[in-house]
């Protein structure tokens, strides 16, 4: 399964350094005047700061159980909060989250992922999938999409089942056209390549991938054999046209 420190998916690190702190999670004037306008009361400042400067980062919303303890002392410090925790635990009993989320995204010009969100990855990650396999470069084209078009970003699960099924339809879609193309006599080739009869050690699929032994006069001759069958079953490559060798 992918994980996403796999991805381009923004995490929260929780070993921060001064130089982050201070250049990623200091308030600005411009981010104490929004707050300011936003808030009536310190706790509710506190934690619509501390969810602030958090989007503004990661493009989601935290839960501040997943706030490293540097940066909450940090953003306690550079705006006079005593005891955070308990500030924050009120924040969240008075309901101030519901009301500061879209006062945030509105802030910084985002919308929502349940707003639209879903149809923009959904569509990427569709286009990706047409030439990529590998999860994880799905997930980054859906994610690029979504900060490309001001959207909030969902949890990364949300991401993973969405590139898992892209990818999915579109393989699907691969394999029917590859069916279609094949008439009777080819698809009972393929058949014949992947069966064995009671009697054979193995089916004919283990001799098409054999490969070339030590070259002797013999086994050149058997090679060249061989290259002539493999030729001869090479009659439907018309099926493949369109779709990328990955």
């Amino acid at each position: 399964m992918t994980a996403v420190h796999e991805t381009a998916y923004p995490r929260m690190r929780s070993a921060l350094t001064d130089t982050e702190l201070q250049d990623l999670y200091t308030p600005t004037p411009d981010d104490l005047t929004f707050i300011e306008r936003a808030t009536k009361s310190p706790v509710a400042a506190f934690g619509g700061l501390l969810l602030l400067k958090t989007f503004q980062r990661l493009g989601y919303f935290l839960s501040f159980d997943e706030v490293p303890p540097r940066l909450l002392r940090h953003l306690a410090t550079a705006t006079g909060v005593l005891l955070p925790h308990d500030c924050l635990q009120q924040y969240e009993q008075r309901g101030f989250r519901k009301w500061h989320l879209p006062l945030i995204r509105h802030h910084m010009g985002i919308t929502a992922f349940s707003d639209g969100g879903r149809r923009v990855v959904v569509g990427a990650m569709l286009d990706a999938s047409r030439s990529k396999d590998i999860l994880t470069d799905i997930i980054n084209v859906g994610i690029e999409a979504l900060v490309h078009a001001r959207y909030e970003l969902p949890v990364f699960s949300t991401l993973r089942r969405a590139a898992q099924k892209a990818r999915a339809q579109i393989n699907h879609g691969y394999y029917h056209q590859v069916h279609a193309a094949l008439d009777d006599v080819q698809r009972a080739t393929i058949h014949r390549l992947l069966s064995r009869d009671d009697q054979e050690g193995a089916s004919p699929w283990q001799r098409l991938k054999r490969e070339p032994k030590r070259p002797t006069t013999k086994r050149l001759r058997d090679h060249l054999a061989h290259v002539r069958w493999l030729q001869a079953l090479n009659t439907a490559r018309h099926a493949l046209d369109g779709i990328p060798e990955t």
